[in-house]
């Protein structure tokens, strides 16, 4: 690979992966934090070229030698701590950012993390290299992906009453500024979950190499079991809209699908049902979990969707649907009671105590510093961003036609202001300016400067 079509050097990616450090709290929006984030995005972006192009992944090597794992892992807490705790703070005190760029570059942020994680611990290595925080890792899985499932229970239930409660009408009094952070939010969160799913199934690969506090928090204390059956009746990666047009989310952007598509099982399903595998199949599991009625009827409904159309695509998971058979009508086995000195998560709980009743202090100071900057500042911290991006080397990569950034279809125009998003047709860039002008005005004045400052 030449020069021209890399994020990093590796002695770049040394460097990089050797200077990323846990920050607090309190420091998130700061230049140090800044240049953590520069960090994470150059590192993810050239991890995943490493493994689109299947050459030597140096961010991996990096990452795992220098022992950086639990700082990214840190760095993941925090940041969703930031986003549950001073955000909504924010909301509460109406406060009302000059521009949101500097709010979503910190929702950016944990999702660079969330993908850097996915693209690194397709390696077995990589899972068994994280020592204590796997558990705070588990858990953040945990809190994400149940986040999903709620929220869709819940806009089901809306559909069927046919009217708004609390929740709907929360946002009514909010600026258009804060609305959209919001919707940002939800979307990168939902594309969020998707690429946990995968984290959960490299997990459950490897288990009986990790701690067995791993297996028993994702069996006992959270039953990740009946939360991926809740997947797999849900289907979240799936939706109809009401043209009747099937839309399926695949690598961040959900895409149409032509009739004749509809039953190849898309990647992420499949990441489903290897993890459900595993969990339920593998003796490491099958000596810990213990079955219920409860979870017993739950479990056994997955063989209505062990149809012959995914057994083709998926031929081994013949062997879960005869488990699931024998287990609609067996009694399973006691399981084996161990007494064990369990590990506990504690990031989480320790920042959550340190910061205690801190909230608004922090989400004010922050509010008249970092989150509220200056046109310049804020034309500064654009510019920045979109050299940690790279847009043009990214592109270079791109195996597949680019894809409409409303509705994933091959896209043949482009943002004829930033130049920087595609679109298939004029309707879709007009549906899609709302969330695309913040960034936009960001990069063509970024642009500007630079010309004016070139031309002096």
């Amino acid at each position: 690979m030449s020069d021209e079509q890399i994020v990093l050097l590796s002695t770049e990616v040394d460097a990089f992966a050797e200077a990323l450090e846990a920050v607090e709290l309190e420091d998130i929006g700061k230049t140090r934090w800044q240049t953590q984030h520069e960090y994470v995005n150059k590192l993810n972006m050239q991890a995943i070229l490493e493994a689109s192009r299947n050459i030597h992944e140096y961010v991996r090597e990096a990452i795992v030698n220098n022992d950086k794992l639990p700082i990214l892992v840190s760095h993941l807490i925090t940041t969703e701590i930031w986003r549950e705790k001073i955000f909504r703070e924010l909301i509460a005190m109406k406060f009302e950012p000059r521009v949101t760029f500097s709010i979503y570059i910190i929702f950016y942020h944990e999702a660079s993390l969330v993908n850097l994680l996915e693209t690194l611990m397709y390696h077995e290595d990589v899972c068994t290299a994280f020592d204590d925080q796997i558990l705070d890792l588990v858990d953040y899985c945990y809190r994400l992906l149940t986040e999903v499932i709620r929220k869709i229970k819940h806009e089901e239930q809306r559909a069927r009453q046919k009217k708004s409660d609390g929740d709907g009408n929360s946002t009514n009094d909010l600026s258009e500024n804060i609305k959209e952070l919001l919707t940002q939010e939800e979307t990168l969160r939902f594309d969020m979950a998707m690429k946990m799913l995968s984290i959960i199934r490299y997990i459950a690969d490897c288990l009986h190499k990790l701690p067995i506090s791993v297996t028993t928090r994702l069996l006992d204390n959270f039953d990740f079991i009946l939360l991926l059956v809740d997947y797999i009746e849900m289907k979240p990666w799936e939706k109809m809209l009401d043209d009747g047009t099937f839309m399926r989310h695949i690598d961040g952007k959900w895409q149409r699908i032509s009739p004749e598509d509809r039953y190849l099982m898309p990647k992420i399903e499949g990441q489903v049902w290897l993890a459900l595998y595993q969990l339920l199949l593998s003796p490491h599991c099958l000596q810990k979990y213990e079955y219920t009625d409860f979870n017993k009827n739950r479990i056994t409904k997955l063989r209505a969707h062990l149809n012959e159309v995914v057994l083709d695509q998926m031929p081994h998971l013949v062997q879960l649907q005869r488990f699931l058979e024998q287990l609609s009508f067996m009694e399973p086995p006691a399981v084996k009671k161990q007494l064990v000195l369990e590990q506990v998560a504690e990031l989480y709980d320790r920042i959550i105590r340190k910061y205690r009743n801190q909230w608004r202090d922090v989400a004010e100071k922050q509010a008249k510093t970092v989150l509220n900057p200056t046109k310049a500042e804020a034309q500064q911290q654009a510019a920045r961003w979109a050299n940690t991006m790279n847009f043009d080397i990214l592109e270079t990569f791109m195996n597949e036609a680019p894809k409409c950034a409303m509705c994933g279809e091959q896209a043949t125009k482009r943002c004829s202001r930033c130049q920087r998003e595609w679109y298939c047709r004029r309707e879709c860039q007009v549906k899609h300016w709302s969330k695309h002008k913040p960034m936009c005005e960001m990069l063509v004045e970024m642009v500007k400067n630079e010309q004016s400052i070139n031309s002096k």
